[in-house]
């Protein structure tokens, strides 16, 4: 059923007139996406979106919760103005936005810049990758969902990850390298502020930082013991099945990972801040780690 539905997808929105289409998966045994999609958007730019979301369906399916069923999909070219503003307001850039944790009160903004489009920026078919990453994280954990846990350099840093390994793998590109190299040296000096957002911001371009501490655990896990694939496997997917909160995300990250925060904050003063030092395999498959 699954591919009989993106085929429609994708013949549905190419084949149409309108300014803007929804299209909506309406089996009530998964996960719905309703895509709306601007004509803003080039046509290439629209295939490879539905390429994009059928594989990150086979590697990562959503699965329905009764807190998070359903997720609009608002995607335009940035040189028009706010085609959805009357159903996402002033939303803009690229997230999963809604009313706090009202049950299933989420939808997922994807502004492309009109630059990533002349330049064939890698960034405007990653950009799917991270932020779909989330909703996986929240299918995980009604906590990450209800906002009740922040940990940015593991939240951002994981879904920053997910995004370039899917790059790595599926355009043969080194997205690490090319947009994620600018780790200040505070991710060695000072990890915690990476824990929050309103105290790394300054530091952390385009999350380059926080990917560096994600990796960083990577490597300190496979140091443990663990294959590089299972140490991925911990920490984008096993941390976040144990729904950790604000209050008590330390003691699980002990738990999961046998390793305590203070013990891995440590851990960083032995790399030096180059995010070439901390590369996975290019052989990495992300089917092996999920």
């Amino acid at each position: 059923m699954k591919k009989i539905f993106y085929f429609f997808a994708f013949l549905f929105i190419t084949s149409c007139s309108s300014d803007e289409e929804e299209i909506i998966n309406s089996d009530p045994t998964e996960f719905t996406f309703k895509y709306n999609l601007h004509t803003s958007l080039p046509s290439d730019w629209i295939t490879e979106f539905y390429v994009i979301m059928k594989n990150l369906d086979d590697l990562i399916p959503i699965k329905p919760t009764n807190y998070f069923y359903e997720l609009p999909i608002y995607a335009w070219n940035s040189n028009v103005d706010k085609p959805y503003k009357d159903k996402i307001g002033d939303a803009s850039g690229a997230s999963i936005s809604g009313n706090g944790g009202a049950v299933n009160d989420k939808y997922m903004v994807l502004e492309i810049p009109y630059q990533e489009f002349e330049f064939n920026s890698m960034h405007r078919y990653s950009v799917i990758d991270h932020e779909y990453f989330h909703v996986y994280q929240m299918s995980l954990s009604k906590n990450f969902f209800d906002g009740n846990i922040e940990l940015k350099w593991m939240s951002e840093g994981g879904a920053a990850t997910f995004e370039s390994l899917y790059i790595q793998q599926h355009y043969s590109y080194n997205y690490f390298k090319d947009a994620q190299d600018r780790v200040d040296i505070s991710a060695i000096n000072n990890p915690s502020i990476f824990e929050k957002f309103s105290t790394s911001s300054s530091v952390d371009s385009n999350y380059s930082s926080s990917v560096f501490m994600f990796l960083v655990l990577v490597k300190e896990l496979q140091k443990k013991g663990s294959t590089e694939p299972e140490a991925f496997k911990m920490v984008l997917k096993d941390y976040w099945l144990r729904n950790p909160t604000d209050n008590n995300w330390k003691t699980v990250f002990l738990e999961v990972f046998n390793i305590s925060v203070d013990q891995f904050y440590s851990s960083l003063k032995g790399y030096t801040n180059d995010i070439k030092t901390v590369l996975p395999s290019e052989s990495l498959k992300l089917e092996s780690i999920f």
